[in-house]
């Protein structure tokens, strides 16, 4: 397999980076190849096959500037190209594993920075990348070699458990005291001309200020002044130096320190060779330079901030400091740790953790991970809509679709400004905050959030459900915005923010330039897009409806009708029409109101209207008032049991301005239920097929409504032979039920040609 490895710099010293190589170097020996992403690699060019190093170009003046575009350039490089799974070292978004070699920026910059500084642009893009990782909605996978920090990161980010992966140090055995330590010890003390009767002091790692050595100076300063003068201390690690030396030379020591900032090779020699280890470290997720003393037979002094002081005190092979740290009980320990009559029994019990495996075992389990997880990682697409509930259909659509596509072994994600109702086991939803208050302000929102996260998401696709730049695939359920601002609105509206805003979204995806594939649930669709942005015929898609089968008239049906007409007070008597549809102005709701006022008196007096979909009632209530009806209206929001509504209704009626398709002309021809709708919707010839309903003509005129309504719910008969037809027709035309596979396939198809066309650019 091809693993991305993505880590900002690269110099032999430092812990993350140690680790890194050695993880590298057993992947590739079994096999792999590993290609490591870096902004700065200062170390020889490797020489190992299937190991190679890709130098980022650095862009940007501000370091956190300089780490943003570093993760969008390998993210952007990851996917067109064929890589298995992108390992980071740092916190980036489009991570599929993380190694938490850091502890957690959230809480460290709300405990130790002021408000200020969480007002700056490096706070916002650090919070970012560690928000990518550990958020919960994140899929990434979290190797933590220490749980110190874990409870931080489910506290601010609320990261499921199961995403952290707890690891064993992975020290490397020339750490391990040798046979003839006493000899290597006496040889190097005199290489560095430290005489048997001086304390030699090791501090060593990368970082000086998080590893405390501002501690680590003012302890060996305020040592008794016998013990201090026979003091020799050597700084090791790769960091800028001068102001500790400033240090060191305003408490006197500059003749006793040793500053190594460049790091040094051998420092298995200067951990057999020291009287002790000082790593007073502010924070430390791990430290791995403490197992590697405990094994050198080095007794060490830290704080109990560092992940591995726990095999300090658990082999009871040093002194851990407790919190809160104090510097005077630092001060007092080192005295402790250089003349304390416990010192032998340090040295013995850290030599016995030799004979822990578990303590080289890291690398190893590591490579174990990242095989298994990309061996587990499925190709992921993401879906994208305004909002999600459970009773539009253009929600019922996408509901159907995503799960087929997860059916064919996709990961789902889907971004969404509000989600409402359960969501499916497996699917990972992205709710996006957008601040704004009207609706083409925050669709703008949410689709730059979109457009900004979509390269770390690396999906196989992107298929929205709402007009987005950036789609792969449009599932149009909407008419053509331009012709309908263009015949059915004024020229001050199409001047408008809200009508601009809707034509460069459409725009962006029918332009001719668009590569965006379009699923159409009706001809008269592609027509009217044609015409208005000259979109190639070659991308559209024609659907079959995707009628639910639980829609179909059912052997009980007769228990359906009468539970829900006992409900509403409904005899047997009396009519119950019904409009089902979220966008009571779209669908025809003040048409409908007015067919109801024109019936009879006789049959009027005896209907129920049933308004069933999502939006607000007020100006239609007011409207049933004027009208004279408004008793005999009920508006609901929404239901769950649609399926024995349409049994229970007498007639559905559906006089929409616009509609593409309308699917719940269709849900009652199936159950049974006559249907009178305009011409304008796309599914209404399915009325027509069927011959199960009446089609109101364009142009639209309002008297031929009240006369197809009240004429059906007159002549009982007649709905009788429509509500047979109905079923009939639903019972043989199977294509009726097959459009999610047809999505499907049309998805697939363009993920295919996304892949050919990424080897092509690759």
């Amino acid at each position: 397999m091809h693993f991305a490895f993505a880590i900002f710099k690269y110099f032999p010293y430092g812990g993350i980076q140690r680790d890194m190589m050695k993880i590298a170097r057993e992947m590739v020996r079994r096999g792999h190849r590993i290609t490591i992403f870096t902004l700065r690699w200062q170390a020889p060019d490797l020489d190992e096959v299937g190991l190679e190093v890709e130098v980022m170009p650095i862009v940007g003046l501000a370091r956190h500037d300089q780490y943003d575009r570093f993760a969008q350039d390998v993210n952007k490089v990851v996917r067109a190209g064929h890589f298995d799974q992108v390992f980071g070292f740092n916190k980036m978004a489009g991570l599929d594993v993380y190694y938490a070699g850091d502890s957690c920026y959230k809480a460290k910059a709300n405990t130790q920075r002021s408000a200020w500084y969480r007002l700056l642009p490096r706070y916002k893009s650090f919070f970012a990348a560690e928000k990518a990782v550990f958020d919960v909605h994140s899929a990434t996978e979290i190797l933590c070699i220490s749980d110190i920090e874990v409870p931080r990161f489910r506290h601010h980010y609320l990261t499921a458990a199961q995403r952290f992966h707890s690891l064993p140090p992975g020290i490397e055995r020339d750490r391990i005291a040798p046979p003839n330590l006493a000899e290597v010890r006496k040889d190097f003390r005199a290489e560095l001309q430290i005489a048997a009767d001086e304390f030699m002091l090791l501090f060593i790692g990368s970082g000086f200020i998080k590893k405390g050595l501002d501690r680590a100076l003012l302890a060996v300063a305020a040592l008794p002044l016998e013990i201090r003068r026979r003091v020799k201390m050597f700084v090791i690690g790769r960091d800028k130096a001068e102001a500790f030396e400033r240090m060191a030379m305003r408490l006197g020591l500059k003749n006793q320190i040793t500053f190594y900032a460049e790091g040094r090779d051998d420092v298995p020699s200067f951990l057999f060779s020291a009287d002790a280890l000082l790593h007073p470290a502010y924070d430390e997720a791990a430290g791995m330079v403490i197992v590697e003393a405990m094994l050198a037979g080095l007794p060490a002094l830290v704080t109990k901030d560092c992940g591995y002081a726990k095999y300090l005190s658990d082999y009871d092979a040093g002194i851990v400091l407790a919190n809160p740290f104090s510097q005077l009980a630092l001060n007092e320990a080192l005295v402790e740790l250089l003349t304390s009559d416990e010192r032998e029994t340090w040295v013995a019990n850290g030599l016995s953790a030799a004979d822990n495996p578990a303590l080289f075992q890291m690398v190893e389990q590591i490579a174990d991970k990242l095989e298994r997880f990309a061996q587990a990682k499925k190709p992921k697409l993401v879906f994208c809509l305004y909002r999600y509930f459970p009773y539009g259909g253009l929600q019922r659509d996408f509901m159907r679709i995503a799960l087929a596509c997860q059916q064919a072994d996709y990961d789902i994600v889907v971004y969404c400004i509000r989600w409402f109702g359960d969501i499916p086991p497996g699917f990972t939803v992205v709710s996006v905050p957008v601040p704004g208050v009207v609706n083409h302000v925050r669709y703008q929102q949410f689709a730059d959030v979109v457009a900004a996260e979509i390269p770390w998401q690396r999906p196989q696709a992107v298929i929205g459900f709402n007009k987005i730049p950036g789609l792969d695939v449009y599932y149009a359920a909407d008419p053509c915005f331009a012709k309908k601002a263009q015949t059915m609105r004024s020229e001050v509206y199409r001047r408008t923010q809200r009508s601009k805003h809707m034509l460069k979204f459409e725009h962006a995806v029918f332009n001719q330039q668009s590569h965006t594939q379009v699923m159409l649930l009706t001809e008269a669709q592609q027509e009217d897009f044609v015409e208005y942005y000259q979109t190639p015929n070659d991308r559209f898609h024609q659907l079959p409806p995707g009628i639910s089968r639980d829609r179909q008239r059912p052997d009980d049906w007769q228990r359906g009708r009468s539970r829900v007409r006992a409900e509403f007070d409904i005899g047997e008597q009396e009519f119950l029409l019904l409009l089902v549809g979220s966008g009571f102005i779209t669908k025809g709701l003040d048409r409908a109101f007015i067919a109801l006022a024109a019936l009879p008196e006789d049959i009027r007096t005896r209907t129920k209207f049933l308004v069933i979909g999502e939006d607000n009632p007020n100006a239609f209530l007011r409207q049933a008032r004027q009208l004279g009806v408004v008793d005999s209206v009920i508006i609901q929001s929404g239901r769950d049991d649609i399926a024995d509504i349409l049994q229970a209704a007498d007639l559905m009626v559906h006089p929409a301005y616009m509609e593409s398709g309308g699917l719940v002309l269709i849900e009652a021809i199936i159950a049974g239920l006559p249907v009178i709708a305009t011409e304008v919707c796309g599914f209404a010839h399915y009325i027509t097929d069927a011959q199960a309903g009446r089609v109101v003509s364009e142009p639209f005129q309002q008297a031929e409504l009240n006369q197809f309504v009240s004429g059906a719910l007159a002549d009982p008969d007649q709905r009788r032979l429509w509500s047979g037809s109905g079923v009939s027709f639903g019972r043989v035309h199977e294509e009726l039920y097959d459009m999610p596979r047809h999505a499907l396939e049309v998805i697939e198809g363009v993920v295919s040609r996304l892949q050919q066309t990424n080897e092509t650019n690759t």
